[in-house]
């Protein structure tokens, strides 16, 4: 298969996703096993169940292509297109029963996201995001832009205080005293409420890999501004797998704001 044919790689995504849910779907409640990683984070068996099926998925019908998921080892084939993987990003709310956990995959090529998905199951909404085109469900989404967005009237979210660090987080709570709404927790839920409109910007910092990069193509295919904290383009290396500063924001102004607060 052509990586180049968007229509075919969304004809995956939706085969994936709909395998993957008969995983995670409705079993958050079944079972309360779960290990804490060394980074503090909880992972159950549905996370590695439902990465050892994307996995082997990719193997069979892309096998040249390099795979980095957040539960099991690195595949390196030397390829020029790399598959990113979190098979349940919010694990946590995936073990309380909040409906906001997704699974998130992206196709890179030469380190650089081209094609993202992020699925939830429990709000039946699949989206897919490549250049300008965003498709929810198989449907192609539209929405009105806002205007006249700035720190002051802008809504933010961000997953939790703690994981950002002690003297940025001083950074934030200046932000959060000059917004219109805050929102703690969330995680990838909040970046597809900003590529719909709801709210306006999100900062997090300490992101894995698969926390972000299959974000990337879904926001900018809304035009979604989206940088580190300097105002760089994110950039992604397959050797030193880096951790993440992110800002994304519904308008370049607002994004501008940010920075200026943060550095």
């Amino acid at each position: 298969m052509s990586i180049d044919n968007f229509s075919s790689y969304a004809d995956c995504f939706n085969e994936i996703s709909q395998n993957v849910r008969k995983i995670t779907l409705n079993k958050s409640i079944l079972e309360n096993n779960y290990t804490i990683k060394k980074d503090d984070s909880p992972v159950t068996k549905y996370d590695i169940e439902a990465e050892n099926y994307i996995r082997k998925y990719i193997e069979n019908n892309f096998p040249s292509h390099n795979i980095i998921g957040e539960e099991l080892k690195i595949i390196d084939k030397k390829s020029e297109y790399t598959w990113i993987i979190d098979p349940i990003d919010g694990t946590k709310s995936f073990m309380s029963g909040r409906p906001l956990w997704g699974t998130m995959i992206g196709i890179l090529k030469k380190n650089k996201p081209i094609i993202g998905m992020v699925d939830f199951p429990e709000l039946d909404q699949l989206w897919i995001g490549h250049n300008d085109q965003l498709i929810l469900n198989g449907n192609d989404f539209h929405f009105v832009e806002k205007e006249n967005i700035t720190l002051n009237n802008a809504i933010f979210a961000s997953t939790a205080p703690e994981l950002f660090e002690f003297l940025n987080l001083q950074k934030i709570n200046a932000i959060i005293n000059k917004v219109r709404i805050n929102i703690w927790s969330g995680d990838c839920h909040n970046y597809i409420l900003l590529a719909q409109g709801k709210i306006d910007l999100v900062i997090e910092e300490n992101l894995n890999s698969w926390d972000i990069l299959p974000l990337i193509p879904i926001l900018k295919s809304r035009k979604i501004a989206i940088t580190d904290w300097s105002g760089s383009e994110i950039s992604f290396d397959f050797k030193t797998q880096k951790k993440f500063k992110v800002i994304a924001a519904c308008k370049r102004n607002l994004l501008n704001e940010v920075i200026q607060l943060l550095n």
